[in-house]
């Protein structure tokens, strides 16, 4: 005979014996019916009560069984509960999130105003060159190729800072070893948010294309208002 496995042992215990009892007196009753005269009423009705008991034994270890489940079943889902309040009051606080935010929001911003200060300056230095007659940059050279074919190849022309050179229709030039051209800010903003993201993956809701694969303008649009709503609380207002 199997048993469920999530019954207690002593309600299978109490189920049983309430089986055994009620068994044992059908086995009388076949017996009086077989015309068994050693059989007695008062057998019989010892065997029911027997029974009645056992059945009564076999409920109230079920109810205690389910009391003991019950109260189980509460602690449990009561110690869940302070778990996760715990757990969002200690490391759930919006307030990092937002203070985070806004320095990386005032590092960024820094990071393209010097970008623009850098490229605007590249950009007036290599006209101040054009105006004052500077050499182009690269120089076309003539290279013999197998066969006798001879090709032009672009070459970077010397230049040192008492004669620098200059890209006739770009924003670069060359002086000694050094060289400038504009780096555009936006360059850095696609690449420095790609270099993050890649550094530390970011997960994006069930059904949602990769972050890299969707774009900024779009995902921005989409969470906007959770954002600020988000910020919002932090900073101690009310969250919508």
């Amino acid at each position: 005979m199997t048993t469920d496995t999530d019954t207690p042992p002593e309600v299978a215990q109490a189920d049983a014996e309430a089986r055994e009892a009620d068994e044992l007196l059908a086995t009388l009753e076949e017996r009086v019916r077989d015309g068994d005269d050693k059989i007695t009423p008062q057998q019989l009705t010892e065997q029911r009560e027997l029974g009645r008991f056992a059945r009564l034994r076999a409920e109230a270890a079920r109810r205690k069984a389910d009391r003991a489940a019950a109260d189980a079943e509460n602690k449990r889902r009561q110690k869940l509960t302070n778990d996760a309040l715990a757990l969002v009051e200690q490391q759930g606080d919006r307030a990092p999130v937002a203070d985070a935010y806004e320095r990386a929001r005032a590092a960024i911003a820094d990071l393209l105003a010097a970008a623009d200060a850098h490229d605007q300056a590249v950009t007036e230095a290599a006209r101040m060159l054009r105006q004052a007659g500077h050499g182009p940059m690269h120089r076309y050279e003539p290279v013999e190729q197998e066969g006798g074919h001879v090709i032009s190849e672009s070459r970077r022309a010397p230049a040192s800072r008492t004669a620098p050179t200059v890209d006739p229709t770009a924003d670069a030039l060359a002086f000694g070893d050094d060289s400038r051209t504009r780096i555009r800010a936006e360059r850095l903003l696609a690449v420095l948010v790609t270099d993050v993201a890649t550094a530390h993956p970011v997960t994006v809701e069930p059904g949602q294309p990769a972050f890299d694969r969707a774009p900024i303008t779009e995902q921005a649009h989409r969470h906007r208002d959770t954002v600020r709503a988000f910020l919002t609380a932090a900073k101690g207002g009310e969250a919508k």
